[in-house]
């Protein structure tokens, strides 16, 4: 078939399938994986690789942008020592007993270090989604906003060194100065990248009245520019993207403000795209004999959120209820994790992980879909901050 077909056919599919999942109370994008797997592994259409490198970078760089919107004085101010210590600390453990436990389960370490690479990350728009549904208000609940805010951010880090370092033991060797110059570039180099662009971006648009219909145009071309700017000189897109959308907010409110709200609109049928081609992806022949691998990871990942934000909230003195609750509130899994794992696959194509890290995590990420929001709403209820 090709690609208008399949585009046209993976959006209808998604809609159809987004409706009626809602209604039975399940999240929409486990609809839109459903509607690739349909295509894909099912009808055995194929959707060009081209195509999916595309979605993907349109789909990260609004998302990474979006998020970085969200970062402004007042919320980080807000966020205070208590969320950092708390957001550290669940990565850092969250990350090691995923990398721990399924090495000890599969005894493969660079799969080990990637998948403890990828766990970390948490879906914002899942979480908050549940929160806005029980109209929950209280300390965990602002807790669990700022974290969830910031833990994809974390994610990325932590991901720049462990792709590093998986493709070095790949390779047979490690190389030290890789190991610690890469990601510091990646980082910094992307750091630099947005804050850049976003400075110039702000301080033109303050100088320039522009319609709504400016706004978006100017949003879209800045968004992309900056990820294929950073795709060219090898840092890291996604950050780059979070950095120059946390720039504009705090340099122009009332740009940034009108800018994600119009960049919302666009992102539903960019989302079903995005997913769809993920569960297009998926081998469900290599699945059987990764079924194992992939029970491992969700229950080190719940292990390692749950332990995590515990220890973090004891270290950082949080109420009881914080302590006790928020691991399981910060469980769901899509959005970044799934386009790191993208990236990743297209990175470790040439080590033959490509289609097994797009399975494991297209996989993992429809069972935390299905599961997450209901520990989501246990914890907003069992610590008497839902209002339903």
């Amino acid at each position: 078939m090709n690609i208008y077909l399949i585009v046209s056919l993976l959006l209808l599919l998604g809609f159809i399938f987004g409706r009626f999942l809602k209604k039975i109370g399940l999240t929409e994008i486990l609809a839109y994986i459903v509607a690739g797997i349909l295509i894909g592994p099912v009808l055995h259409f194929r959707v060009p690789s081209e195509f999916n490198g595309v979605i993907t970078a349109v789909t990260l760089s609004f998302v990474a942008y979006m998020v970085g919107l969200s970062f402004s004085f007042d919320f980080l101010r807000r966020a205070g020592k208590k969320v950092v210590i708390i957001l550290v600390v669940e990565v850092v453990i969250t990350s090691v007993v995923v990398w721990f436990l399924t090495y000890i389960f599969t005894k493969n370490l660079p799969l080990s270090i990637i998948l403890g690479s990828l766990a970390p990350a948490t879906a914002p728009a899942g979480t908050i989604a549940v929160i806005r549904d029980l109209k929950s208000k209280g300390s965990l609940t602002e807790v669990a906003i700022a974290v969830v805010g910031l833990d994809d951010a974390a994610g990325i880090i932590i991901y720049s060194f462990g792709i590093v370092l998986t493709k070095a033991l790949l390779g047979g060797k490690i190389n030290i100065a890789a190991f610690v110059v890469r990601p510091l570039w990646e980082i910094f180099g992307a750091v630099l990248v947005g804050g850049v662009i976003g400075f110039l971006v702000s301080f033109l648009t303050n100088k320039t009245k522009m319609s709504s219909d400016h706004i978006f145009i100017v949003s879209i071309g800045v968004v992309i520019l900056t990820w294929g700017f950073a795709v060219h000189i090898g840092v890291s897109a996604i950050l780059s993207c979070m950095v120059l959308g946390t720039v504009i907010v705090n340099f122009n409110k009332s740009i940034s403000n009108k800018s994600n709200q119009l960049i919302d609109r666009i992102m539903s049928p960019i989302f079903i795209l995005f997913f769809a081609a993920i569960g297009a992806e998926i081998d469900f022949v290599q699945f059987v004999s990764i079924i194992g691998v992939v029970l491992i990871y969700c229950v080190a990942r719940s292990i390692g959120k749950v332990l995590g934000c515990g220890v973090g909230g004891i270290l950082a003195h949080a109420e009881p209820k914080i302590t006790k609750y928020l691991g399981v509130a910060l469980l769901n899994q899509a959005g970044v994790a799934v386009g790191l794992a993208f990236l990743a696959a297209q990175e470790l194509h040439a080590f033959n992980m490509g289609a097994l890290i797009t399975t494991l995590m297209a996989t993992t990420t429809a069972m935390f879909q299905i599961l997450s929001p209901l520990g989501t709403q246990f914890a907003l209820k069992k610590s008497g901050e839902s209002n339903i």
